[in-house]
């Protein structure tokens, strides 16, 4: 296979290709719905979207390689986020898709779920872990 001006056209098709995988998947494209407009905890994400941590991490690998998301540690959590050099081209991205995204039932479900999962947090922290019977922080009302 022959490329146009090797190098530099190499290197700018292999960041398309890997941002177009990265949207290629309906299961990339629900982290990165629950990802907008915060920072996420993985096990806040495999909550939320019903997926093994597993999975999660495979698609999470898969949109970092795109440069789409960045992480942090913070003690045993690991956060997630839309990078900020990527927010305005995810949202515009997302943004054209509006009334299809806005109407997809699992994209709702998995917003209602987070928004209850988020409920668990200790001063904006996850602080539950895997569905872990004992939680070191309080519920809400408690």
């Amino acid at each position: 296979m022959t490329y146009i001006g090797h190098s530099r056209y190499t290197r700018r098709m292999k960041k398309l290709v890997l941002v177009a995988r990265a949207f290629a998947d309906p299961s990339r494209v629900r982290i990165l719905m629950a990802l907008r407009g915060r920072e996420l905890c993985v096990c806040e994400l495999c909550d939320a979207l019903a997926v093994r941590q597993s999975t999660l991490s495979t698609h999470l690998k898969v949109i970092r390689d795109a440069g789409l998301v960045s992480a942090r540690k913070q003690g045993k959590w690991m956060y997630y986020a839309i990078a900020p050099e990527a927010g305005r081209f995810v949202r515009a991205f997302f943004k054209s898709f509006s009334d299809s995204l806005a109407a997809d039932a699992m994209l709702r479900r998995d917003a209602r779920k987070l928004s209850r999962r988020l409920l668990l947090r200790d001063n904006g922290s996850c602080c539950v872990g895997f569905g872990d019977a004992k939680p070191c922080c309080k519920a809400p009302g408690k």
